[in-house]
């Protein structure tokens, strides 16, 4: 016999034994034999021991002095049927990544300028038939001036005549982006010539790009018309922090080609930003920055410092009203030191004139690697 409280000590025992009992046997039974439970659920995560797929990624520019605006390639090694990517730190917009028909590349990017001179991680998550897999890829983006660049003189023969600036820029944009230094200025003078779309006794600027593109076909740079002063230079603050790299910009009413590398201010996250401010740009310059007394007789009466190597600060007073820099536009025809007229403009009948002349051009790395070299760029940002 058990006394009244030896009673409800046992059936308290049973009832436990019974709780326990039901909820392993449904953990167990239950969770094995429901195939939309939480082990299966669409883009669950794969399992711990699951070898993920080998991903590579390639970002132009990357990964100390990144471009601001995010466009980075992954390819994986098997077939990936979704993809998502997350921004830290949060840009403050959308970023997406896209697959392509195969399955097995796609490509990240964001809808406006990241900050400069900031560390960023992208993280991506990549679906598979196994699950769902994350990867990082860091980078740093670019601060308001490009470092690191490699300075060289129009003046390779001291005595010759001053034909070669834009061929030295686009040997230090080769040099700077490829780390490869294949060409003289001398001879990127000479092979450009024969991409000219007109009379110029140099290159034109359908010949810089298109020898840019010739050393190196990842530099994919484009020119550019832009009706006014402060609207080229604009666009060309905008394409460097766009692009990581330095900007083209004909000069001297079309006779000179110095490259932006930096500004003082503030860029904003896109074109029209109400915060881009800037009150200097910064440039290197092939012909004053040579310091040496027997090339000084070329424009005299034009300062020359070490800074135009490095990169020269120039306020926009000076930038915008001296003739040098944008005080004019590209002008055609051009009076030769014998006192003859030369007409430069474009002039191979692929677009109406004039062309060139009467606007201010920019050359800029685009990315739109589909588009021929000497075409007028076709990209548009505002």
């Amino acid at each position: 016999m058990f006394t009244r409280g030896e009673r409800i000590g046992q059936m308290t025992l049973v009832a436990i034994a019974l709780v326990f009992a039901f909820a392993i046997g449904n953990f167990v039974f239950g969770r094995a034999a429901a195939p939309g439970g939480i082990g299966a659920s669409p883009g669950a995560s794969a399992t711990p021991n699951s070898k993920p797929p080998d991903v590579t990624f390639t970002q132009d520019t990357c990964c100390t002095q990144t471009a601001r605006y995010m466009r980075a390639a992954w390819t994986a090694s098997e077939k990936i049927t979704a993809a998502k990517v997350a921004v830290a730190p949060d840009p403050g917009f959308p970023c997406e990544s896209s697959v392509d028909a195969t399955g097995t590349k796609g490509l990240m990017t964001c809808q406006g300028l990241l900050r400069g001179a900031t560390d960023y991680t992208a993280n991506l998550a990549l679906t598979t038939s196994r699950g769902t897999f994350s990867f990082e890829h860091k980078f740093k983006t670019m601060g308001d001036k490009l470092s690191g660049l490699t300075w060289f003189t129009e003046f390779e023969d001291a005595r010759g005549d001053p034909l070669a600036c834009a061929a030295a820029s686009v040997r230090i944009v080769e040099k700077y982006t490829t780390n490869n230094d294949p060409l003289t200025a001398t001879q990127i003078l000479q092979q450009g010539q024969a991409f000219n779309k007109s009379r110029d006794p140099g290159i034109d600027p359908a010949a810089i790009a298109a020898m840019q593109k010739k050393l190196d076909a990842r530099n994919n740079y484009h020119y550019y018309r832009l009706p006014t002063r402060e609207e080229a230079t604009k666009s060309a603050i905008y394409w460097l922090a766009r692009s990581g790299k330095p900007v083209h910009v004909i000069s001297l009413a079309g006779q000179h080609d110095p490259v932006l590398v930096g500004f003082t201010g503030t860029f904003g996250t896109f074109y029209d930003d109400p915060a881009n401010a800037f009150s200097q740009v910064i440039v290197m310059d092939p012909q004053r920055g040579d310091m040496r007394p027997e090339t000084q007789n070329h424009r005299p009466d034009k300062y020359r410092t070490p800074g135009f190597q490095t990169g020269q600060p120039l306020a926009l007073d000076e930038w915008y009203g001296d003739e040098w820099w944008l005080r004019f536009t590209y002008i055609s025809p051009i009076r030769m030191p014998d006192g003859s007229l030369l007409a430069i403009d474009r002039n191979d009948g692929s677009y109406p004139v004039p062309h060139w002349a009467g606007q201010f051009v920019i050359l800029v790395d685009d990315a739109d690697a589909d588009w021929p070299s000497d075409k007028e760029g076709r990209v548009k940002w505002h």
